[in-house]
């Protein structure tokens, strides 16, 4: 099924929520020396503040992080997709319930999901 990730953030919108997964996803595939990325995301907000740089609904430090690392990719593109296609993984991020600080890896994702 795949590896995911979680984390708790406290109190944000609903688009600094998506932007921090983005932000942590491309933390993670940096760790790992990969050059492409397709982002999956159910935010549409997020998206077009993604590609086009900033945003005023969202907080402008986000984006401008995930598109310093998405310029130094060899290549990425965004996509946004419907919320009933991204179940899974509103299912998981419900899942993490924990109030401790830092990202989660989530190598064996809980049974239902």
């Amino acid at each position: 099924m795949g590896k995911f990730f979680g984390q708790y953030l406290g109190n944000c919108t609903v688009v600094e929520v998506e932007l921090w997964g983005i932000l942590d996803g491309l933390n993670i595939i940096l760790d790992r020396s990969f050059r492409r990325v397709i982002i999956h995301t159910d935010s549409i907000e997020a998206a077009n503040a993604i590609q086009e740089g900033s945003s005023e609904t969202s907080n402008s430090t986000l984006v401008r992080r995930i598109r310093f690392i998405l310029d130094g990719l060899k290549q990425w593109k965004i996509q946004h997709i419907s919320r009933e296609d991204n179940l899974i993984v509103d299912s998981l991020a419900k899942s993490v319930r924990s109030k401790r600080l830092g990202l989660r890896l989530i190598e064996d994702p809980p049974m239902g999901i």
